[in-house]
């Protein structure tokens, strides 16, 4: 036999009070004793209530769905940004639809038609590669939308970006006040944001510490076989400049710096050691090798949280006269934080700029 739906008027039964004070008490809303909102949450949570978003989402016109867009699963980083994503969108009532474009760039703007045909109420891209090619559809469907990391220009579509010229700037002051001199740079060929504000970084580094940048190579990928392939081009450079292997390198990412201590380690140099590495994003490998790596690390989680609470703000913005979380006030009191508190007028900016860590460990 199904088991009985509770409703509005079950609770109103049990807590002593009328239908209209449970539904106010359950969207946050209405005025009422606090020992009276407390009674009937309290009797809620103890009946199981469970709010029905179908009919929720027919009455306020939402889906109460999201999409969420990722160039792959298989890259931790992405994962950890779901994460963020799903735990902000759980806490508020909505379901997540996620899809991965498995890295081909001309699938982005297909998946996000589909998600658009599902009637979700705001998309997440993490790492696109179209950039502004959103605008046109937020413009002509009044979609939200809302870019981590994307690597194309993006000027017009709200943004949660990573510093990565901060963060590579934390890396050279680093190696510079090691003594390292003769600093190479090992980038990618893709040569999105997030290369070319790292290079930056490692430039103005460079002729900041009266040194200039002259050894610069970029790898296929940024995968652990790119950071090999880069390694091995790299070698002969160093030495027809320098008649000597490099100090130091500084890495485009995690992967690319441990493809790089293999192929060092294959030709018989002490990497990390006699020659210095530094990765970036800090993914959980970076630590696991040994010696560890010095890199930056890239709260991912936390982006995922910050750009799911600023596409909750976009939907709030498109209807102020409507309560899209009813729950809000006990969620707040009862969620599990995900992120550090942020001043709400962080979210009205257009771009949300996040600061990385330098994790200092023995590669460099």
């Amino acid at each position: 036999m199904a088991k009985k739906r509770i409703s509005i008027k079950d609770i109103a039964e049990v807590a002593g009070v009328s239908h209209p004070t449970v539904s106010r008490a359950l969207r946050g809303r209405g005025r009422m004793s606090d020992h009276t909102r407390e009674r009937i949450l309290d009797v809620a949570k103890e009946l199981g209530y469970a709010p029905s978003l179908m009919a929720r989402g027919l009455v306020m016109q939402r889906s109460f769905c999201v999409g969420l867009i990722v160039p792959t699963f298989l890259d931790p980083f992405h994962s950890e940004v779901a994460q963020g994503v799903e735990e902000w969108a759980r806490q508020h009532h909505y379901s997540l639809f996620v899809s991965s474009t498995d890295l081909d760039p001309t699938r982005e703007m297909e998946v996000a038609h589909s998600l658009l045909g599902r009637q979700v109420d705001g998309i997440i891209v993490s790492s696109s590669r179209v950039g502004d090619r959103y605008l046109e559809m937020s413009t002509d469907s009044d979609m939200p939308i809302v870019l981590i990391n994307p690597e194309a220009d993006s000027a017009q579509i709200p943004t949660v970006v990573h510093d990565d010229y901060g963060g590579g700037a934390l890396l050279m002051t680093h190696l510079l006040q090691q003594g390292h001199r003769n600093i190479a740079h090992m980038g990618v060929m893709t040569q999105g944001r997030a290369h070319h504000e790292r290079k930056r970084a490692w430039t103005d580094g460079m002729r900041n510490g009266g040194l200039a940048p002259e050894l610069s190579v970029d790898c296929p990928t940024g995968s652990i076989a790119g950071g090999m392939h880069g390694a091995a081009q790299l070698l002969p450079k160093a030495f027809e400049l320098w008649q000597a292997p490099p100090e130091a390198i500084f890495c485009y990412n995690d992967a690319t710096a441990i493809g790089v201590i293999a192929t060092l380690r294959q030709g018989g140099y002490m990497a990390p050691g006699a020659i210095a590495i530094t990765g970036f994003d800090d993914l959980d490998m970076a630590a696991a090798i040994d010696p560890a790596l010095t890199t930056i690390h890239q709260p991912r989680r936390e982006m995922g949280v910050l750009a799911m609470r600023k596409l909750l703000s976009l939907i709030d913005r498109m209807h102020p006269h409507k309560e899209i979380h009813p729950h809000k006030e006990n969620a707040k009191e009862n969620a599990t934080p995900v992120v550090a508190p942020i001043d709400k007028s962080q979210l009205e900016r257009a771009s949300i700029l996040v600061p990385g860590n330098l994790v200092i460990r023995r590669s460099a």
